[in-house]
């Protein structure tokens, strides 16, 4: 049996008249996992790893860095940490702001995550994938707040680990 990571449901049959009906449904990219040393997958929405097809690009953000756990696991719902990247891409993608702004999450050794965004110039130092909607409120009071006032490549770093508090440098 031929099994197919991007196909999350395949159904045949055949109609009244003969007719061999296949429906398929297809898994939704919402992630790129890049690396230096091997070739890319994707990260489906319901956390299963998958290669990437030649046959077409999703635009997704880029997940780099320390990803030989999450290859080996093969579904993000497997491991604590891969289900809080799984649940922190979601948010990301559910935020029409989000989706636009980050463009890569760079996964350190310890597990902490740097968002690499699309337009401002940052670092922005995440932390562990917990708690997100807090740490994402932060950054986006720096983004309203801090930049329009002090310049949007006055800081090369922002860090949002530790509760109650923005470091800027």
């Amino acid at each position: 049996l031929m099994y197919d990571k991007h196909i999350l449901d395949a159904e045949l049959y055949s109609d009244l008249k003969g007719n061999l009906v296949v429906n398929v449904e297809m898994r939704r990219p919402i992630a790129r996992i890049v690396q230096n040393d091997a070739p890319d997958a994707y990260i489906a929405e319901d956390g299963v790893i998958m290669p990437v097809s030649e046959k077409y690009t999703s635009r997704v953000v880029l997940v780099s860095g320390n990803v030989k756990e999450l290859l080996e696991s093969q579904d993000l719902n497997k491991t604590e940490e891969g289900k809080q990247l799984l649940s922190m891409i979601e948010f990301i993608n559910d935020d029409k702001f989000w989706k636009a702004q980050v463009a890569q999450l760079d996964i350190s050794n310890n597990g902490k995550i740097t968002i690499y965004p699309q337009m401002t110039g940052q670092r922005v130092e995440f932390g562990k994938p917990e708690d997100f909607e807090n740490k994402f409120r932060k950054l986006m009071i720096f983004y309203k707040r801090i930049l329009p006032q002090r310049g949007w490549t006055k800081y090369e770093r922002v860090n949002l680990e530790y509760a109650g508090q923005i470091i800027a440098e």
